[in-house]
């Protein structure tokens, strides 16, 4: 393709596209202003040059949510920190964007790990005019025929409609028969379709047809892993020599070790995923950590421990965000018997979130294991204090705070937790039994004094109903008390006289 027709490409996607550019590089931001107004010619405004990287993923958001098509140029160093993270982010919240990755040095292990990131191009300075436009040129390339076709298989893939995917690659093949992408996708398809072996035979000649292409070879050790297949290990090992930046993979490897009960090479690959996580500064290092935890608690719980605590150590400052592999950390130990070691990971959380009642009871049920219920009390308690319906939605935890209080002898106090889980679960066999002993274990209910009670409910009422007498009502009323005084009084009198009532002095 020659020059000119590299610049009309460019031109083309500047008349409706943008292209943002994350770089601290005074010089390269000067000449690529220059290059798209002195040697492409365009003078609109379409040009947005970011300093900080949430500036620019922003940015890149808002042409996305505005429906215009951009471009990302990303150094791939910020300062003194790799930009990984970013280039993660972004591509996770906008998955079509293109991005060339600018860097003074590239080896084959990192742009390999750019290229299975989604990084469209690797352009090492410093660079010339025509190799800027001509790598833009390379990301923006309007669909040819073949392009089309896999844009359209593509779709098809997404929406899960295999059969129709599979004819259109068969269009793929007869256009490029060798083509790598278009037998990966053929793969997908007849994976689609439950025709696994078929699939696995298209991935492997997608291989074949490009061995630095990793797609073939991810989709081979997922569908091997899926057949519980020893080639699944094999396909790994091979991604990983040709990308050995990936952390995922790592862990991805180690889980594979640890099905093996090779646990030594297991830790080797947690270990290098971790320190790639760390020397890339990627913020996702926590869920790499969720993930190692997934991948080895079941079989080695002492391995998940260690790199819990290792992330929390290597942490400068900790806040709110860190609570869930506190969290996490405490389930391991406890599930070890380590519920000492529990209690102290939770009172390290308190430090960050004292108001967080999900602490409390998690430091309750550790307590709890350790036959000191009076003190799992206190910890329910201070949960319920902080947060008297935390409870609310979790049959566990209802159930678990019903249960000590039963334990504990508070029959009373465990009856609305049990209710509770019946509320949500009426057919819990467990928590009806645990409520008809709480309420068969209550004090014998007093019957006279109920009624006496209910007696004078009754009574106050009735009282309560009666209308208040009219002035009228209250006037007569008067007059017919002093008539009654006088003939009282008139009638005591006579008595006297008749000497039969006397008064007795002293």
């Amino acid at each position: 393709m020659a020059s000119h027709q590299f610049d009309q490409i460019v031109r083309s996607f500047l008349e409706t596209g943008a292209i943002v550019y994350l770089s601290d590089d005074a010089v390269f931001i000067r000449a690529l202003r220059n290059i798209v107004s002195r040697v492409i010619g365009f003078k609109g405004d379409a040009l947005f040059p970011m300093a900080q990287t949430q500036a620019a993923l922003e940015k890149c958001l808002e042409l996305r949510d505005a429906g215009v098509p951009c471009v990302v140029f990303v150094e791939r160093m910020l300062g003194d920190k790799p930009t990984t993270d970013f280039i993660i982010r972004l591509k996770r919240e906008f998955p079509v964007v293109r991005m060339i990755v600018l860097t003074w040095e590239a080896t084959r292990e990192t742009v390999a790990y750019f290229f299975e990131l989604g990084v469209s191009q690797v352009l090492v300075k410093p660079a010339s005019a025509n190799k800027v436009i001509e790598d833009l040129a390379a990301t923006i390339h309007p669909p040819s025929v073949l392009k089309k076709q896999m844009d359209r298989c593509a779709s098809l893939l997404d929406a899960g409609e295999y059969d129709a995917a599979l004819e259109v690659t068969d269009r793929i093949l007869l256009l490029k028969p060798d083509c790598a992408p278009g037998l990966v996708m053929r793969g997908d398809a007849l994976m689609g379709i439950g025709e696994a072996d078929k699939a696995v035979q298209a991935y492997m000649a997608a291989h074949e047809s490009r061995p630095i292409f990793m797609a073939p070879l991810i989709k081979l050790a997922a569908a091997f892993d899926r057949m519980e297949d020893e080639r699944a290990l094999a396909y790994m090992k091979e991604l990983d020599e040709i990308s050995p930046l990936n952390p995922e993979r790592k862990i991805e490897l180690a889980r594979q070790h640890l099905q093996r009960d090779e646990t030594e090479k297991a830790e080797a690959y947690l270990t290098e995923s971790v320190e790639l996580a760390e020397r890339e500064h990627l913020s996702i290092t926590g869920d790499l950590t969720e993930r190692i935890v997934d991948a080895v608690a079941a079989r080695a719980p002492d391995l998940a421990a260690k790199y819990l605590m290792r992330v929390l150590d290597g942490k400068r400052v900790l806040g709110r965000d860190d609570l869930v592999h506190f969290n996490r950390l405490g389930i391991v130990l406890r599930g070890q018997g380590r519920w000492k070691e529990a209690v102290d990971v939770y009172k390290k959380a308190l430090n960050i979130a004292q108001d967080d009642p999900a602490i409390h009871y998690n430091m309750g049920l550790a307590y709890w294991e350790g036959d000191e219920r009076r003190t799992a009390m206190g910890c329910f308690e201070a949960a319920l204090r902080l947060n008297p319906r935390f409870y609310e939605g979790s049959m566990g935890a209802a159930m678990n705070i019903g249960s000590l209080h039963l334990d504990l002898r508070q029959y009373e106090d465990a009856v609305p937790f049990f209710e509770h889980v019946l509320e949500l679960d009426p057919q819990n066999d467990t928590a009806r039994r645990r409520l008809d002993r709480a309420r068969k274990r209550l004090p014998p209910v007093d019957r006279r004094s109920q009624e006496r009670e209910a007696q004078a409910r009754d009574e106050y009422n009735v009282d309560d109903l009666v209308a208040a007498p009219t002035k009228g009502q209250r006037d007569k009323g008067q007059r017919d008390k002093r008539q009654k005084d006088k003939g009282q009084k008139d009638s005591e009198t006579k008595k006297g006289r008749s000497g039969k009532i006397t008064r007795l002095d002293f």
